[in-house]
C-alpha cells in the first residue's frame, strides 16, 4: 500500500520536496545573510502553512485556533536553546548576519511537508478522519508551532542587530562624554 500511495503521488509533490531539501540545505551551510534574508523563510512559510490550514478544514475556527496555538506557544518557546539559532553574529560594519549552519530549518520545511502529505493520504483513504476534531487540532497545531519557530528564530536573529547597534550607540557616548568641549 504505502508503494501505491508513493506511485500516485503527483509529480509535482516530489517538485516541492526537492525545492525544500535545496533550501534546507542552504540553511544547513554557513554563510552571510541580510536582515532582509532572515525574514524572508518565515515570510514565506507563515502564510503558506495558513493557507495549508485554510485550504484543508476551510475556515474552521477550531483549524485555526489550533494553528494560532501552536504559533503562540512555538513563540513561548522562543528561548529554548535547540530551536533558537546559535552562534548567530551580526556584523555592524557591512549590516549583515554571519548564520551558522543548522539543520533546523530543513527539519521545520519538512515536517511541513511531511504533515500535508499525510493529510493528502489520510484524506484519500479514510476522509471521514479529516473531519474529526482531534485531527484537526493537531494537523493545524503542528502547521502553526514550525511556522512560529520559523518567525521567532528570526526575531531572536533581528535581536542582535538592535543590541550590536544598541552597544555602538552607548560605545559613541562615552567616547564623546569625557572629551574636553571644544571652542
Amino acid at each position: 500500500m504505502a508503494w501505491a500511495i508513493l506511485w500516485n503521488t503527483p509529480l509535482w509533490v516530489w517538485g516541492v520536496l526537492a525545492v525544500l531539501l535545496a533550501l534546507g540545505l542552504v540553511q544547513a551551510r554557513n554563510r552571510k545573510v541580510s536582515g532582509l534574508l532572515i525574514l524572508l523563510l518565515p515570510a514565506t512559510m507563515i502564510p503558506l502553512s495558513l493557507y495549508g490550514v485554510a485550504a484543508s478544514f476551510g475556515a474552521n475556527l477550531a483549524a485555526l485556533s489550533a494553528w494560532a496555538i501552536g504559533f503562540g506557544a512555538a513563540l513561548t518557546l522562543n528561548g529554548l536553546v535547540f530551536f533558537g539559532p546559535r552562534g548567530v553574529r551580526y556584523d555592524a560594519v557591512d549590516g549583515r548576519f554571519e548564520v551558522p549552519g543548522s539543520w533546523v530549518p530543513l527539519v521545520l520545511m519538512l515536517t511541513i511537508f511531511s504533515t500535508r502529505f499525510v493529510f493528502a493520504v489520510v484524506k484519500a483513504l479514510n476522509p471521514s478522519i479529516v473531519g474529526a476534531a482531534t485531527f484537526i487540532g493537531f494537523v493545524s497545531g503542528i502547521l502553526g508551532f514550525c511556522s512560529g519557530l520559523f518567525l521567532s528564530r528570526a526575531i531572536r536573529a533581528l535581536k542582535l542587530r538592535r543590541g550590536v547597534h544598541a552597544l555602538m550607540r552607548r560605545a559613541r557616548i562615552g567616547s564623546t562624554a569625557g572629551a574636553a568641549p571644544t571652542r
